[in-house]
């Protein structure tokens, strides 16, 4: 399974963000051992098909950092986590802007 989560506003990628570890990145991945939770405080990331496509809005931000953050304390070091730094920086950048979305792609 390979899920990729990029930034997109007035149908283009946004590519070149800050990246938490230096640089600047254009997607994120590698947390999809997270992904697809009977838990329903995940709501969002639950619907994350591994294998398919959804998309959330601006207004989804607030409860995708929620999930984020409480998932962070037990992401494995290395790639997972680096993952989801990258997604919440996706989301932090998503929820200021207007006509963006965050395109969540699987295999």
């Amino acid at each position: 399974m390979n899920v990729q989560a990029s930034l997109w506003q007035a149908g283009k990628q946004l590519i070149g963000l800050p990246d938490p570890a230096g640089g600047t990145f254009d997607a994120a991945g590698d947390f999809d051992r997270v992904l697809g939770r009977e838990d329903p405080g995940f709501s969002l990331l639950s619907r994350v098909d591994p294998y398919g496509d959804v998309q959330f809005m601006p207004s989804d931000m607030p409860q995708l950092l929620s999930e984020i953050e409480r998932l962070l304390p037990s992401a494995r070091q290395g790639p997972e986590r680096r993952g989801l730094e990258r997604l919440r920086i996706l989301a932090e950048a998503c929820a200021t802007m207007a006509d963006a979305w965050i395109a969540f792609e699987g295999d």
